[in-house]
């Protein structure tokens, strides 16, 4: 009678953690108003199959993911040639490099790779989901998630994505937007993909806020031969407003991020605060044109290259906050000072401050997010990115 009580009281509570898990907070900045599942009862699938038919269907759901669903294996391999390059071989790297899951060589030579298919084929998410981590448990392993063709209203906070074919590139995104609108992205963490953490396509990705994820570039395969994961993000879409806030970026070292292209005729806005930047074997900000980028509150801790050389002449506009004189000069368009960016241990730092992206951010006041201090940035951004957090 004792042990079935014991078991009674533990399904319970069990289910009271559980069931009423769902999502902690809202979203501020672009993506503010975003409301995912709504109040869509929280649903903890039952099996893998259950768990793709929630994500991928139209009926607003609250979706908690409260294990690790591994989808390695679950779509067979494929074994072909990939391209070997020099960034393959890495010789005097400290790690193996990728081949590349690709058509054409020209560049290389080509060697025998197999590759999980789950990896290369995300989930199409569904508009009016939110996709929820229950503690630290929520683990998507080998499939990510993509949102495309009018998808709108999605909320995915506290999961972790990870092992998508890390030693290949192209062999798999974590979170893709192309034809996609009001997008919090939460409390994730991303690592071991064999392409971008997160990316957009030519599409629209819409309003959208990156908040307090964990970027965790760490790898055994890494395009720079410096066990340093290359393709962070790559936000390139049609016209696209994002609000980066709170992320901790390291041990990656490039595109972290990239902005902005001139394939399309885009439109992008970046607002880019209190962000910390560890350990980056490379380059973190890569901006080309098409862009406005306002950048404030951020830490750059032992940045290779915090901002490209090209992003000085692609024709990107970028208001990065490089003196006391240049914060205070946001209050005019913003009606607040800006906070400044600061390095320690990196490269240098341009002064960057274009009046046109403050102009810009001007019409779009209400949805820039608040800022703290600089020197509180590490402490505060490692205590509380990625999963398990909130």
């Amino acid at each position: 009678m004792k042990q079935a009580a014991l078991a009674s009281l533990f399904t319970f509570l069990l289910h009271a953690a559980t069931g009423n898990a769902q999502v902690v907070g809202s979203p501020s900045g672009f993506a503010a108003g975003t409301t995912g599942g709504g109040d869509a009862e929280p649903q903890t699938p039952s099996s893998l199959d259950e768990l793709v038919s929630w994500i991928t269907d139209s009926t607003p759901r609250t979706i908690l993911i409260d294990r690790e669903w591994n989808f390695i294996g679950t779509e067979g391999t494929t074994t072909g040639q990939c391209c070997s390059t020099r960034t393959t071989t890495c010789e005097g790297g400290t790690s193996a490099g990728q081949a590349s899951i690709q058509g054409t060589c020209d560049d290389g030579t080509w060697i025998s790779c197999t590759y999980d298919n789950a990896g290369k084929s995300p989930l199409e998410v569904g508009s009016n989901k939110s996709i929820v981590g229950v503690g630290s448990a929520g683990v998507l392993r080998g499939k990510g998630l993509r949102l495309r063709d009018g998808a709108n209203n999605v909320i995915i906070q506290n999961i972790h994505i990870t092992e998508l074919n890390p030693q290949y590139v192209w062999g798999g995104d974590a979170i893709t937007l192309d034809g996609s609108d009001n997008v919090w992205i939460d409390h994730n963490k991303f690592s071991l993909a064999g392409r971008q953490f997160i990316v957009s396509g030519w599409g629209k990705a819409g309003h959208v806020t990156i908040s307090n994820n964990e970027f965790d570039g760490v790898t055994e395969w890494s395009a720079g031969c410096n066990g340093k994961h290359y393709w962070t993000l790559l936000l390139i879409g049609e016209e696209d407003w994002y609000t980066f806030s709170g992320n901790w970026i390291h041990d990656v070292s490039g595109r972290a991020p990239h902005l902005g292209t001139d394939y399309t005729d885009s439109k992008i806005l970046f607002h880019g605060v209190n962000n910390y930047f560890q350990d980056v074997g490379g380059h973190a900000f890569d901006v080309d044109t098409n862009t406005y980028v306002l950048l404030e509150g951020n830490y750059f801790d032992g940045v290779d290259t915090p901002i490209t050389d090209t992003s000085l002449s692609s024709g990107a506009l970028i208001y990065d906050t490089p003196t006391v004189d240049a914060a205070g000069a946001c209050t005019a368009s913003l009606g607040y000072i800006c906070e400044w960016n600061r390095l320690s241990a990196s490269g240098s730092w341009p002064e960057l401050t274009e009046q046109a992206v403050l102009n810009e951010f001007a019409l779009v006041s209400d949805s820039l997010v608040d800022h703290y201090g600089v020197a509180d940035v590490p402490a505060t951004v490692v205590a509380n990115a990625g999963v398990g957090k909130i």
